[in-house]
């Protein structure tokens, strides 16, 4: 049977259980797929598998890669060997009634043919042209879906065999998603485009300034592989946004997008949610949940806040992004996720972890790709252009033309904008609301808040930082003790578990509580 990539990311886990040929292959596909994701384009894919193929393929007289239209009625081909100078301004063609690669992409199945010319109502376009006598072809799916299919040719009559079919379907799970997702980027325009479903989610991915512009080529080229992508920046800055864009662009964009904000979740109901639990698992387990690590199968899993995660969970975490495994609450059984995961975070994980809060080990699974979001502040050349478009949304949806007056744009640039894109729609939808006349004045920056110093950004403690101050001073109180009738626990009215779950998460150490008071 051929292997599937997380398949042949097991080498290194079970290396005996493989040949040392199968191994090697292995490998290489793996080394393929990661520089696939590294490339800036499909161009430049094609032109790294005119050379990464002629080692892989089992027949290599010719090689094409074929994607089904959106009729169903045709597939577009792209030639892998011999290879082309540059993409042609038209793709070849070929129909999907009457052709073998038709035959593949409608009912999903390999197909041998040993000869072409054994059946005359076979047609196989440019191939038998060019002197293909034998073929092989598997299908190509994403997020389950047949979308296209790789085909292997060779001069030779009865060279293409049954045998070479699970050889070229491993070759098909690694680069035919990574083309589809590329071809998809090709054709919705420039960087500031979101393709299908992600379309009104464009707002916030106005890219005029050179920091952005770079930030989503990065994103679109991670978003043809299922490499795990952090993303890091100040609250506001749209990181669920980019998020659902990456889905968008990459070959899951037809699958589930699911998203948690662990920070809205009680650290008791974390596990729950993304794993889920069996009935009886706890008190008020009444059924079988699934978690979202099952219900993102085929697709994204987005974790926003990932630093709010209590350590328990992270433990978890670690080994879901390692092999794709995890237990529900209360269940024996191993399941498994295909969901590709990307994380969110305002905080500085690689300082958490130095303070013992979060995991290195899956700090350094999370970020195989990292992404800083740059703050509003920083890209100036996005705030009017963001500011038109968030204002044609609103627009749209008051019924009115909505535009900026001079004096706006003015105060606009003169905002600080500490609350980023997400201030930035909160002003405009309360001009909206609040203006009379179409065109907006936003006098409710008539302060011209000056941009804050590094010390007094940090002034403000976050909601963590005010509840971590608050144990501490409920623990110096109790001189450490957190079970009993005059203990923490008892006094804030919670159970000692709980507590020492929420000391754990914040940091809150029993010495640094009892520093807190003065005592030894």
């Amino acid at each position: 049977m051929a292997a599937t990539v997380g398949q042949l990311g097991q080498i290194a886990r079970a290396p005996a259980t493989w040949s040392r040929e199968r191994a090697e292959r292995a490998l290489q596909l793996l080394a393929l797929q990661q520089r696939l994701g590294e490339q800036p384009g499909l161009a430049a894919m094609l032109a790294l598998l005119a050379g990464a193929l002629e080692a892989l393929l089992p027949v290599r007289d010719r090689a094409s890669l074929a994607l089904t239209d959106q009729d169903g009625q045709s597939l577009r081909v792209y030639r892998l060997l011999p290879a082309l100078g540059e993409l042609p301004d038209e793709l070849p063609r070929v129909r999907g009634e009457g052709t073998v690669v038709g035959a593949v992409a409608r009912d999903g199945r390999a197909r041998v043919v040993a000869d072409v010319r054994s059946d005359d109502q076979l047609r196989f376009g440019r191939a038998s042209h060019d002197g293909v006598r034998s073929t092989v072809s598997v299908p190509v799916r994403v997020a389950g879906q047949v979308v296209g299919v790789l085909n292997a040719g060779s001069k030779t009559i009865g060279a293409c065999t049954e045998a070479m079919i699970d050889e070229l379907a491993e070759i098909a799970t690694v680069i035919g998603p990574a083309l589809y997702a590329a071809e998809r980027a090709l054709h919705v325009g420039d960087a500031v485009a979101v393709p299908g479903p992600m379309a009104p989610l464009a707002a916030e991915l106005v890219a005029e300034s050179p920091a952005m512009r770079t930030l989503l080529a990065q994103a679109r080229r991670a978003a043809g592989s299922d490499a795990t992508v952090l993303l890091t920046g100040e609250t506001g800055v749209g990181k669920s946004m980019l998020a659902k864009a990456i889905h968008g662009w990459s070959p899951r964009g037809s699958g589930p997008f699911a998203a948690v904000h662990v920070a809205d979740l009680p650290a008791t109901l974390v596990e729950s949610e993304l794993f889920g639990h069996e009935r009886g698992a706890f008190t008020g387990a009444t059924q079988r949940r699934l978690g979202r690590f099952e219900v993102a199968r085929g697709g994204t899993l987005f974790l926003d806040e990932i630093g709010e995660a209590p350590l328990p969970v992270q433990s978890k975490l670690l080994r879901v992004t390692q092999d794709g495994h995890f237990e529900r609450v209360g269940g024996s059984a191993t399941l498994h996720t295909d969901a590709r995961l990307i994380a969110a975070t305002h905080r500085d994980l690689h300082q958490a972890a130095e303070a013992g809060l979060f995991r290195r080990d899956l700090l350094y699974r999370l970020e195989i790709v990292a992404l800083q979001v740059p703050p509003l502040r920083d890209r100036p050349e996005d705030l009017l252009p963001l500011a038109r478009t968030i204002l044609q949304r609103l627009g749209r949806q008051h019924g009115r033309n909505l535009r900026l007056a001079p004096q706006a744009e003015v105060r606009l640039r003169g905002h600080s904008w500490p609350g980023n894109i997400r201030e930035l729609e909160a002003v405009l939808t309360r001009a909206a609301l609040l203006e009379e006349t179409a065109e907006l004045q936003i006098n409710s920056l008539r302060g011209h808040a000056a941009a804050p110093t590094q010390a007094a950004r940090y002034d403000w403690p976050t909601r963590d930082e005010h509840e971590r101050r608050y144990l501490l001073q409920v623990l110096a109180h109790t001189e450490g003790r957190i079970e009993g009738p005059r203990g923490a626990a008892k006094l804030l009215g919670m159970m000692p578990s709980t507590l020492r779950s929420r000391c754990q998460r914040l940091g809150v150490s029993l010495p640094s509580a009892r520093q807190a008071k003065g005592t030894p």
